[in-house]
């Protein structure tokens, strides 16, 4: 019983952990968007091929699921990449991500630097929060957890 509430614990820890990553992973993206078009104006692939080991999973598979769009010379449209996106996002957050990833490339260097400095800060926003939720929330329910399995093992007992 006491192992079961654990797992759980840690379970909605990693979750909220996994969030706060994906929002820094967001904001790193962000920040190699704006300096390699700005700089290099290398194509979207060889930007994510460069820095795509140092994200984390959940945004490389959201990176990966892109570049096959891509690769497959689909139509770029918002549903497709709503579709793409990791299930672990509010809908704002949803929105944004999307509209990222949709304004790629459609513009001129100038204005796509832009759209791209305007989104990183609505995801800092979004880290932030992230951030705050794992130091608080998190190991509150981790600690809440561990207790009920500790209270859990005692009536057993």
């Amino acid at each position: 019983m006491f192992s079961l509430c654990l797992g759980m614990g840690f379970y909605v820890w990693n979750r909220y952990r996994a969030r706060k990553l994906f929002f820094a992973s967001v904001v790193a993206f962000c920040d190699h968007m704006a300096i390699e078009i700005s700089f290099s104006r290398d194509t979207i692939q060889r930007i994510i091929a460069k820095y795509g080991d140092s994200y984390t999973k959940h945004f490389r598979v959201v990176l990966q699921k892109y570049l096959s769009l891509i690769e497959n010379k689909q139509d770029i449209t918002r549903e497709r990449i709503m579709e793409i996106q990791w299930t672990n996002l509010k809908a704002n957050e949803l929105t944004t991500i999307t509209d990222l990833f949709y304004d790629l490339g459609r513009h001129g260097v100038f204005e796509e630097g832009k759209k791209i400095a305007g989104k990183r800060q609505i995801f800092d926003t979004f880290f932030n929060e992230a951030k705050e939720k794992f130091k608080t929330d998190a190991s509150i329910y981790l600690k809440l957890f561990i207790l009920m399995g500790i209270g859990a093992v005692i009536l057993l007992l």
